[in-house]
């Protein structure tokens, strides 16, 4: 069990390593977009974004998993996940195209027409990604990925920046999605050579998982895409494109650290067979990914006016106060992420399905009715009560998978935010002096600074807390035998 730990310890560092530099890279990318273009042309592409994930969900294929569960996946395996994916990427290809037309007559903006068609590329390409990168997964060797995230964010930034200072237009946004995926495939046949064939004879090996997860997919998008939608219907392309970009801020520590982490959890998870040793895994999974994501959200949501006018300039200061309520939610929102990983490695994703389902049928309705009456407040709402349902399931679901009691899950999820307490009193108090603080080195200074001092006085009350309860197993052991590798025997002993 250890040694499966330290290997999924090491094979984080490389995932969050490449999550952390490629988000840097998108740092500097909406940076420099966010200047060179207007609230308008981020709320313009938002939309046609939108649409694209929730189409890219509905026809979303679990190749990945399925390869993942099989110790030795042989060329017709790889030959079948090939075909598969890019039958798939050629479908939302051609849908989006049929939808650009009324996409544009919906929203009224002619616009959308083109715009829809060229970003349609985007999922091709990525349809084309080689499967045998599954390999590396497998031996817990994430130094491929960390390459792969770089290349493809760099593509982005390179080409977005370099169409949007010619153009000054929003086609620097599509451009750069473009361009990443199309950079990925190219990579991916370097970092893992495969010759593509056609083939489709080992279909049943995949046939299994891709019902429920098609479902929970669909049912996913809608729920985190449905206020996207309709949004621009209620408000205006400026109040739209600050809600975008606030949340697609508020959705950086997520890549950053907790969807890197998912990927080496399943590869963990599928090597536990014994029941109590799985329920160990996973509460600790909830404890890590927590103490891990909990104070950059934490940080990112009382320092979010000075990170904003920062970032992204004054022009977007509305952004502000919708980061804030962004970042409570994807904090609430936490130990749901690790519940898929869970339901795949046991093939039990009619679960995760039923969890979509019942978030499904509370947000739904609260978001048609806080938007048509309170715009972006009621989508904010909306978000926190989906996100709580879906925590509430979560729980009763793991319960059922693997025995885990609500108190133990609870317990994983609330220590490390019981860390956070003293790091919240302390950017309470340092806040309001960066709010009167002009934009600038000073600024950038002074909020580096703090954020560094918020997450030091986390992880000294984290380790002050771990000592107090006993040393329990977690994150917190691994951190000190990482970094006090001398004193390992005496602080865990």
């Amino acid at each position: 069990m250890s040694s499966v730990s330290q290997r999924t310890a090491t094979a984080s560092i490389w995932t969050i390593s490449g999550k952390f530099l490629a988000r840097l890279i998108d740092f500097v990318s909406l940076l420099i977009l966010a200047r060179l273009l207007s609230p308008a042309d981020f709320g313009l592409v938002a939309i046609a974004t939108s649409v694209l994930v929730i189409v890219e969900a509905i026809l979303d294929l679990p190749l990945t998993q399925a390869l993942m569960r099989q110790p030795s996946p042989s060329g017709e395996m790889f030959s079948t996940a090939f075909t598969l994916s890019l039958l798939r990427g050629l479908a939302i290809s051609l849908l989006m195209m049929i939808m650009s037309w009324p996409m544009a007559a919906i929203y009224n903006d002619s616009r959308l027409f083109a715009l829809v068609a060229v970003l349609s590329i985007a999922p091709a390409m990525r349809s084309m990604i080689s499967p045998r990168m599954v390999l590396f997964m497998q031996r817990f060797d994430f130094k491929r990925e960390f390459a792969l995230d770089l290349i493809t964010k760099g593509s982005t930034l390179l080409f977005g920046t370099g169409v949007a200072l010619a153009t000054g237009s929003y086609w620097g946004l599509a451009i750069g999605a473009v361009a990443g995926p199309t950079a990925a495939m190219i990579t991916s046949y370097i970092l893992a050579p495969m010759r593509p064939r056609f083939s489709l004879s080992e279909w049943q090996r995949f046939q299994d998982m891709i019902s429920w997860n098609t479902v929970s997919q669909v049912l996913s998008a809608i729920n985190w895409q449905l206020d996207r939608l309709l949004l621009p219907r209620f408000t205006g392309l400026p109040t739209f494109g600050a809600f975008s970009v606030a949340d697609n801020i508020a959705g950086i520590p997520y890549q950053t650290f907790v969807g890197p982490l998912l990927r080496p959890l399943m590869a963990a998870f599928s090597t536990v067979e014994d029941r109590r040793n799985l329920v160990a895994a996973y509460l600790k999974a909830t404890s890590a990914i927590t103490f891990v994501a909990a104070p950059v959200l934490i940080a990112l949501a009382f320092l979010a006016e000075p990170t904003v006018r920062i970032l992204v300039g004054e022009k977007w200061a509305a952004a502000a106060p919708i980061l804030q309520w962004l970042c409570l939610v994807s904090l609430l929102g936490l130990p749901t992420n690790i519940v898929p990983a869970l339901a795949m490695v046991m093939d039990n994703t009619r679960s995760l399905a039923l969890r979509m389902f019942a978030e499904f049928a509370v947000r739904v309705p609260v978001t048609i009715l806080g938007i048509a009456y309170f715009q972006v407040a009621g989508a904010l709402g909306a978000r926190v009560v989906a996100v709580l349902v879906a925590y509430a399931a979560s729980l009763v679901i793991t319960r059922r998978l693997i025995g885990a009691s609500f108190a133990a899950q609870l317990s994983a999820f609330c220590r490390p935010l019981s860390a956070g307490l003293p790091m919240i009193a302390f950017l309470l108090w340092v806040e309001p002096k960066l709010a009167i603080m002009p934009a600038g080195f000073n600024l950038i200074g002074s909020l580096a600074l703090c954020g560094a001092a918020a997450a030091a006085i986390f992880w000294v009350f984290a380790l002050l807390l771990w000592q107090i309860l006993g040393r329990p197993d977690g994150i917190e052991t691994i951190v000190v035998q990482r970094l006090m590798p001398r004193r390992n025997r005496l602080l865990i002993s």
